[in-house]
């Protein structure tokens, strides 16, 4: 196994009661995500610029094991 950087997002650490989290290789993987499940789950027509500040803030840069390519 390999040790990539990934960028790591759930909805808890923005405050929500939600046990929803997304890794991605960018932020704007995990935003893309993100403004979907708020969509989907949450029911938010449209993200504010204030949330999406918040939301950048949040995510986090994890190490995560990948299965070594051959």
């Amino acid at each position: 196994m390999a040790k990539e950087e990934y960028k790591q997002l759930s909805c808890s650490d923005v405050g929500m009661a939600c046990g929803f989290q997304v890794r991605a290789k960018t932020e704007a993987e995990v935003m893309k995500h993100a403004k979907t499940h708020a969509t989907e789950a949450h029911g938010l027509k449209e993200i504010s610029a204030n949330t999406e500040k918040k939301i950048k803030e949040a995510i986090k840069t994890v190490s995560v094991d990948v299965p070594e390519k051959k």
